[in-house]
């Protein structure tokens, strides 16, 4: 079989997979593309829609364990357990945590580099022959802080990034105001990125490239995959409505990707890390620039009409209801920062960013089935990641000379 013929059906209609399809229809294989909601909100739609080269250091640092209680018992942190659906994620969170160790974050660090280099290029080469570059927004980034002692207190984080090559620019209280007019005065220093970026409507940059990968003569099928069932040549996708059978398949629904990879040998800890963004309309006070609040942790997104206010990070059952603590705290918070802000309207909302318990994706074959690939678990680095992801599988699957090393984001690590 010409390899690059192949036919292939990709489960999850996300970044990840519409990447991944639109890399594979454009070699020459034929893609099909199932989604149980392709006009879902699912984490590719919300979050800070950022395109961030600096999102390199993963969540836990040197040092986070000792922030933990603060940031969890805090009137204002930015971490929630929702009981009793926490509880089971403890045994999880505990390893996790075991990763926050100088060696391990600059082991993690190097290889989210490897998928985040370039993200502006990787993105509007995705979106070549398509609508969708015009929602690609070059931009630099603000990192805030209350004094420029805060930021010495991130030093490690800053001392890795410029080791991978980030140039940063200090800003001063005077030069910060007028960056940002309209920012609270409790904020003096900031840090300056230049080449990064932003999608400025995310679902409507899906929409654009899913349109682009059918004029490419890809299939969608709005459905949901119930099994997965391996052949002696080929895979069997079961859906609710019907059966279709491909050479190969690559799964990557984000959280909802589990359900399948354990059948495969997977045994990679992931959970559910729930997050929040609350979006204001028709703002009087706009932003030119994302901004990562370090005090807050908090991400903000100029948007047409307004800004979005993303962040926080919740553990619990999958299938609880949103937070609303944590929209209330998304409003406090944008409201500090901005004491004079107003706004027409908000909307509110929130979605599961799969986290593996190393902070590295899961990018690769089953152990036991090679017919059988992923690709997920990209945390908060999802859409940045995307199109890299949909190339290094892409390769991978047709077995390009050229591949990737995959090892580090091996579907085989424990």
């Amino acid at each position: 079989m010409d390899l690059e013929k192949k036919n292939i059906a990709i489960v999850g209609g996300g970044i990840i997979g519409i990447s991944s399809a639109l890399y594979l229809i454009r070699r020459g294989c034929k893609i099909t593309l199932i989604d149980r909601d392709f006009k879902g909100k699912p984490a590719s739609y919300g979050n800070a829609s950022w395109l961030s080269g600096p999102s390199i250091t993963p969540v836990l640092m040197p040092g986070m364990f000792r922030k933990i209680p603060k940031m969890l018992f805090s009137k204002d942190g930015p971490l929630f357990l929702r009981f009793p659906g926490a509880l089971k994620t403890i045994p999880f969170l505990l390893k996790y945590l075991s990763y926050a160790k100088t060696d391990k974050v600059e082991y993690i660090s190097k290889h989210l580099a490897s998928l985040l280099s370039d993200s502006i290029g990787e993105h509007k080469k995705l979106a070549e022959g398509t609508q969708a570059s015009r929602w690609i927004e070059r931009s630099p980034f603000l990192f805030i802080y209350k004094n420029k002692d805060d930021f010495i207190k991130d030093s490690f984080t800053w001392e890795l990034r410029k080791k991978h090559g980030f140039n940063l620019i200090d800003i001063e209280k005077n030069e910060l105001k007028n960056l940002l007019p309209g920012l609270s005065n409790e904020y003096q220093f900031a840090i300056k990125i230049n080449d990064q970026g932003y999608i400025s409507n995310s679902q409507n940059y899906l929409d654009d490239l899913i349109s682009g990968f059918k004029e490419l003569g890809g299939e969608i099928i709005e459905d949901e995959v119930v099994d997965i069932v391996s052949k002696e040549n080929q895979v069997e996708i079961k859906t609710k409505n019907t059966n279709l059978n491909a050479d190969n398949v690559l799964v990557s629904s984000g959280i909802y990707s589990e359900s399948f990879s354990k059948k495969f040998g997977i045994q990679v800890p992931m959970q559910s890390e729930r997050g929040y963004h609350l979006e204001l309309f028709e703002t009087n006070i706009r932003i030119k620039y994302p901004i990562m609040n370090g005090y807050l942790k908090l991400a903000i997104t100029p948007r047409p009409t307004g800004i979005r206010f993303a962040g926080l990070v919740e553990f619990g059952s999958i299938n609880s209801k949103p937070n609303n603590k944590a929209y209330e705290l998304l409003l406090r918070n944008a409201k500090s920062m901005f004491p004079g802000i107003t706004y027409d309207r908000k909307q509110e909302w929130s979605g599961h960013r799969p986290s593996t318990v190393d902070s590295l994706p899961i990018i690769g074959p089953s152990k036991i089935d090679n017919k059988v690939f992923f690709a997920y678990g990209h945390h908060h680095i999802g859409l940045t990641a995307g199109p890299k992801t949909g190339e290094m599988i892409g390769k991978n699957i047709l077995r390009d000379n050229n591949q990737y090393d995959l090892s580090p984001y091996s579907a085989n690590r424990q």
